[in-house]
């Protein structure tokens, strides 16, 4: 599982922008992709991809996971 989400998050690197918008936090600069069962939640700039937190998808996304 670990080698899928390194994959799926090196994958993600090559085109940060096309990630989902999170949903539960519109406001943020944040982007998700997902590895089932889990979301990855990411912050990007042009040079650097940041992974905030992976959670399973029946976690709830709280907000302190994204500090």
């Amino acid at each position: 599982m670990i080698a899928r989400i390194i994959d799926r998050v090196e994958r993600a690197a090559l085109a940060p922008a096309q990630g989902h918008p999170v949903h539960e936090y519109p406001e943020e600069p944040l982007k998700e992709v997902h590895e089932s069962p889990y979301r990855i939640i990411y912050r990007f700039s042009r040079s650097e991809l940041w992974v905030v937190t992976i959670v399973h998808f029946k976690e709830q996304l709280d907000r302190k996971k994204l500090t």
